[in-house]
């Protein structure tokens, strides 16, 4: 095992992994991915891989697309990061959400930005409480999902994944 598989193991909790199976080192040594171009990822020994999980955490768009990096960077060293909590924002969510809304069908008039899918569910499941509140229905929370689908690894998110 090499060190930093050793590391790993020693001290990250994986999400969707059998941990006491991971820990006592019977799933083998963990995949160390070290670069990714388009659709592909390489791991530590060189093999190449088809990534078919990227779009779950916001690479769909590809690995290794230098536009992309070069926006990043460019606006990294303006601002790389400002909360739209309290009524805050940047001139770049305005423009980004007043685009969006122009491309919505139907009624569409707010855009809820979060960090993942996870999020994404947490919200419309606090938003559907929020409006049962205001119908006066305030025991009314109950939330419907597919069954084996996932849905995020939140605590809210988790619990409508099932099993």
């Amino acid at each position: 095992m090499t060190i930093n598989a050793e590391k790993d193991r020693n001290t990250v909790l994986h999400p969707f992994t059998q941990l006491k199976d991971f820990a006592m080192g019977k799933l083998g040594e963990p995949t160390i991915v070290e670069r990714g171009k388009g659709i592909r990822i390489q791991d530590a020994h060189g093999n190449q891989l088809i990534d078919g999980f990227a779009g779950v955490y916001c690479v769909n768009v590809g690995y290794g697309r230098t536009e992309v990096a070069e926006a990043i960077s460019r606006q990294a060293y303006r601002l790389a990061y400002y909360h739209s909590y309290a009524a805050h924002t940047t001139d770049e969510l305005a423009i980004l959400s007043d685009r969006l809304v122009k491309m919505a069908p139907g009624k569409m008039s707010k855009v809820f930005y979060g960090m993942s899918g996870s999020d994404a569910n947490e919200a419309q499941a606090k938003l559907g409480w929020y409006y049962n509140n205001l119908r006066g229905k305030p025991t009314k929370k109950k939330i419907i999902s597919r069954e084996r689908g996932y849905h995020g690894c939140s605590v809210v998110s988790g619990s409508m994944t099932g099993s």
